[in-house]
C-alpha cells in the first residue's frame, strides 16, 4: 500500500511538472515601489493629504497608501512581469480663503520598480534681507535692468540715488551680480561681488562701475508674445544669476541682451512664446549666448480628446507626453485635474477613465465628478537625454528637469483646447 501510495504520488510529481513545462507563462513577481518622502519636502500650501497607488493597464488599483514628509511609502503587489504598471499621486488640497477644494491626479505610466526620494522642497525667499546696496550718481529715475528679486527706493537726491535690497542666490555666502541704467547712459553698468556673507551692505557710487559696451541678438521664432529670461552661471556653480528677462506681450523676432564679458562660462536662456492655443517653452544650458533660436519641430495633432478613448498624433523627436483633463462642479467650488505622463510615440492612445473613476471611489467628495474634459497636450524634447524612464525619474521624485541640473536643450510644446 505504501509502495502505491509513493508511485501515485511520483505520478502526480511527473504530470505536474510536465504541465508547468508546457506553459510558457512566467510566475507571478513582487513589484515594489518605494517613495521615501523628506522630511522637508512639501506637497503644498493648503495640501489636506497626499496618496499614492499603484495600478495596472486596466486601471485596477493594486495597492494604496498615504504620503507623509519625513516617512517612506513602500507599495508592493505581486503581479505579471511582463506588463505594464503605473503610479498615480493624487494631492488634495483645500484652500479655505477662496472655498476652494482642488484634487490633482497625477499618472506616470510603464513606471519601473524601485525607490524614487521625493527630497527636501526649495522655497522661494522674499525677505530681501541677504544683501543691502546703496547708489548714489544714479541719475533719475534709475532702471534695474537685472538682478535677484529685490525692493528699493529711488530719488533724485546725490545726482540720483537707489538702496536696494534683496537675497543672494546661495546661502550663508554667493556671488552677486545686478545691472542697473541710469537715464545718462546708453548703456548700463553693473556690479558683482564674491563669496559676499549674508547681511552685507555696500555703499557705491554708479559711475564707478563698469559699463556694459554692447548688447547681443538673439532671433527667435515667430509668435505673438514671448517671455524671456537669461540666466549666467560661473566656474563649476550651478548658481544661476538673471543677467536679462522680460516679457514682450505684442511679440518678437529679435532680442537684445547686454551681458558683460570675462565673468560667465555658461548660460541658461528660456523662451516662453505663444501662437493661437499653442505655447512653446525653449531651455537652453550653452557656454555662449545662442544667436539664433531655431522654430521648433514638435506639433500635436488630436484625433480624439475624450478620456475614454484619447487620441492623438506626435511629430518631432518628442520623448514625454503629458495630457491634462480636468473638471469643476458647478458652484466652482470643487475642481479635479487628471495629469497623464507617458512615453511618445507617432501614435498615442490611452483610457486612464477606470483608474480616475476607482481613484475617485476613495474620495467621497468627487462622487458629483462624473467626467472630465481634456484641457492641454503636450510634448517634450530633450537634446541630450534620451531616456523615458530617466525623465520620470525626476517627475516622480516631483523634480524639474532643467536649467542647472541640464545639459543641452528642452522644447516643450503645448496645445490647448
Amino acid at each position: 500500500m505504501k509502495k502505491s501510495l509513493l508511485y501515485l504520488f511520483l505520478i502526480g510529481l511527473v504530470l505536474g511538472c510536465s504541465k508547468d513545462a508546457d506553459n510558457p507563462d512566467q510566475p507571478e513577481q513582487d513589484f515594489t515601489v518605494i517613495l521615501d518622502v523628506d522630511q522637508d519636502h512639501s506637497f503644498g500650501r493648503h495640501t489636506v493629504s497626499a496618496s499614492a497607488f499603484l495600478s495596472n493597464q486596466n486601471g485596477d488599483i493594486l495597492v494604496s497608501g498615504e504620503l507623509h514628509s519625513g516617512q517612506t511609502t513602500i507599495l508592493t503587489a505581486n503581479v505579471d512581469p511582463s506588463l505594464f504598471y503605473d503610479l498615480t499621486y493624487v494631492i488634495h488640497d483645500n484652500n479655505e480663503d477662496l472655498n476652494e477644494s482642488t484634487y490633482r491626479l497625477v499618472t506616470f505610466s510603464a513606471v519601473q520598480q524601485g525607490s524614487y526620494t521625493l527630497g527636501p522642497t526649495e522655497e522661494l525667499e522674499n525677505s530681501y534681507d541677504e544683501i543691502f546696496l546703496n547708489f548714489a550718481n544714479t541719475g533719475y529715475p534709475c532702471e534695474i535692468v537685472a538682478s535677484n528679486s529685490g525692493r528699493g527706493t529711488f530719488g533724485p537726491q546725490n545726482g540720483g540715488y537707489l538702496n536696494w535690497q534683496s537675497n543672494l542666490v546661495d546661502s550663508p555666502t554667493s556671488n552677486f551680480y545686478m545691472a542697473l541704467k541710469s537715464p545718462n547712459d546708453l548703456f548700463g553698468r553693473y556690479i558683482w561681488l564674491e563669496d559676499v556673507a549674508e547681511g552685507s551692505s555696500f555703499n557705491l557710487d554708479y559711475m564707478a562701475l563698469p559699463q556694459i559696451q554692447d548688447s547681443l541678438r538673439i532671433d527667435i521664432p515667430d509668435n505673438e508674445n514671448i517671455g524671456f529670461q537669461l540666466c549666467g552661471m560661473v566656474g563649476s556653480s550651478q548658481n544661476q544669476h538673471p543677467l536679462a528677462y522680460g516679457n514682450l506681450v505684442n511679440g518678437a523676432s529679435t532680442l537684445f541682451v547686454a551681458v558683460p564679458q570675462d565673468i560667465f562660462n555658461q548660460y541658461v536662456l528660456e523662451l516662453q512664446y505663444r501662437n493661437g492655443n499653442d505655447t512653446n517653452f525653449f531651455t537652453s544650458k550653452t557656454s555662449a549666448i545662442p544667436s539664433v533660436v531655431q522654430p521648433s519641430e514638435l506639433n500635436i495633432l488630436v484625433n480624439d480628446p475624450s478620456p475614454q478613448n484619447f487620441k492623438m498624433q506626435l511629430e518631432g523627436d518628442g520623448i514625454l507626453y503629458n495630457v491634462i483633463f480636468g473638471n469643476a462642479n458647478a458652484s466652482g467650488t470643487l475642481f479635479v485635474f487628471h495629469s497623464i505622463y507617458g512615453q511618445a510615440a507617432s501614435e498615442v492612445t490611452f483610457s486612464k477613465e477606470n483608474l480616475r473613476l476607482n481613484i475617485q471611489q476613495q474620495y467621497p467628495d468627487l462622487s458629483q465628478m462624473e467626467t472630465v474634459l481634456a484641457e492641454r497636450a503636450s510634448i517634450s524634447s530633450y537634446s541630450e537625454l534620451n531616456g523615458y524612464n530617466d525623465i520620470l525619474n525626476y517627475l516622480i521624485s516631483r523634480e524639474d528637469y532643467g536649467g542647472s541640473n541640464m545639459n543641452g536643450s528642452i522644447e516643450v510644446l503645448t496645445k490647448e483646447f
